[in-house]
């Protein structure tokens, strides 16, 4: 009797594995889907997901060839204690959406530049910057991508971007900025897979 009871119990239990099997295990690093089902797409999850985190999104997307008007500049969304170069550590949702692409885009080298506001002594400024920009470094160093696809330079307050005269300007001037530096050395040339379809249905067609 207590064989039989076990079996349903037996089978329940593997029942989940067998459909993991089935279906593939997903990477756990992979947490980008580049060519979402239209459902998910265009749902209200994505479109605010998208929303509330453009950082990873906007530079997945330049990578796959759209244009923007930053260029290949991206702004890290990160706070700092006045003066000190660790970030509050729940505001790094930018740099760890960095290491996933990093981690997706194998090829992908980047300059990490740390800037300032002008107050306070130029020099410090310059190191303070130097550091902050180093953090990152380190923190995707740390997770295994490798150091030569990964530059760190402190311009402290030599390239504002806004006023220094208002507390609003110096707030924008204040920032981490991940450039691009090389992608497999060319323009980028990669199309999602509906957009490969429709190349292979006009070749198709046109034979």
């Amino acid at each position: 009797m207590s064989t039989v009871r076990r079996k349903p119990v037996l089978v329940r239990a593997l029942l989940p594995i067998a459909a993991l099997l089935l279906a593939g295990c997903p990477d756990p690093m992979k947490k980008y889907s580049l060519d979402p089902r239209a459902l998910v797409a265009n749902g209200l999850d994505e479109q605010s997901a998208r929303a509330a985190a453009p950082f990873g999104d906007e530079l997945v997307r330049y990578l796959l060839g759209k244009s923007r008007s930053g260029g290949d500049e991206f702004i890290l969304r990160v706070d700092f204690e006045p003066g000190g170069f660790a970030p509050v550590m729940d505001t790094i949702g930018d740099v760890e959406a960095l290491l996933i692409v990093m981690r997706d885009f194998p090829s992908l080298e980047i300059t990490i530049e740390g800037h300032t506001d002008n107050a306070g002594d130029a020099q410090k400024n310059q190191k303070l910057s130097q550091w902050r920009a180093n953090w990152v470094k380190q923190f995707l160093l740390e997770r295994g991508i490798e150091d030569n696809r990964i530059a760190a330079e402190g311009l402290g307050d030599s390239v504002p971007i806004a006023d220094n005269a208002t507390e609003r300007g110096r707030e924008k001037n204040r920032r981490l900025v991940v450039r691009i530096v090389n992608y497999a050395g060319k323009p980028i040339n990669v199309h999602l897979k509906r957009q490969r379809e429709k190349l292979s249905e006009g070749r198709s067609t046109a034979q």
